[in-house]
């Protein structure tokens, strides 16, 4: 389900790629622009199928898959509000985007998209250095997937999706409660595939931070982040 939005209304535009570009590129952007709510589970694009629609993510979490023939799966990465979702000047993708909870995303078509970025340099240098970034943050996950600890791996990942989560651009009912609430968008199984642990190592894990009143859990998925400070000291260090 899609509806036209003004720009003036969104509640990421001052942390998007929205907040970086010309008067011009921000005009010609919001003529092509509509609001689109994708449900949880559905893939947005990835595979053989080119991306039709590009998107800045309003509320929700984004999941990055890679599936291979075999079967197998690994959930390579995560995405926020304010993150732009697509693969511009590209037929294929050997990644899937999948809503990881009910999405709300300032979507336009990806062929108009393209157009403007050759059109607006601006807008095409604050698109690249967001894919910079990205990638530097791939490098921070393959490091994390490679030489942490199980400890270390479930706190870095809890730390960084309540950072993300408290932001204040975050107007998503699936996020934040309070700045230190949030709403786990992976289930335990999903965690333990994303960072290549056994689920009852995961759930070992959560327990302890849970025992040291660093979080606590309401319901499943709903976790309290206590003591910030501590939780980013677990995911940077073994704690004997």
């Amino acid at each position: 389900m899609s509806v036209r939005m003004k720009c003036n209304q969104c509640p990421v535009r001052s942390t998007s790629i929205c907040s970086s570009i010309g008067v011009e590129s921000a005009r010609d952007l919001g003529r092509v622009v509509h609001r689109m709510r994708i449900p949880e589970g559905r893939v947005i694009y990835g595979g053989n199928q080119r991306a039709k629609t590009f998107g800045i993510i309003i509320s929700g979490v984004v999941k990055l898959v890679i599936v291979k023939p075999d079967g197998r799966t690994q959930i390579v990465g995560l995405q926020f509000p304010s993150d732009f979702v697509g693969r511009p000047y590209s037929d294929t993708s050997g990644v899937f985007a999948e809503a990881a909870t009910d999405l709300e995303l300032c979507c336009f078509s990806g062929r108009v998209f393209e157009d403007l970025l050759r059109d607006h340099a601006d807008l095409e240098r604050v698109v690249l250095k967001r894919t910079l970034n990205d990638l530097d943050g791939a490098r921070d996950w393959m490091f994390l997937l490679g030489r942490k600890s199980a400890q270390e791996k479930v706190a870095s990942l809890l730390h960084l999706i309540a950072e993300r989560a408290a932001e204040p651009a975050c107007d998503c009912s699936e996020m934040p409660v309070s700045p230190s609430t949030f709403r786990l968008p992976l289930s335990r199984t999903e965690i333990a595939e994303c960072l290549g642990l056994r689920v009852e190592t995961v759930c070992r894990q959560l327990a302890q931070l849970k025992s040291r009143g660093i979080i606590a859990t309401n319901r499943r998925r709903t976790f309290t982040v206590n003591e910030m400070a501590e939780l980013k000291r677990f995911a940077e260090m073994p704690v004997e």
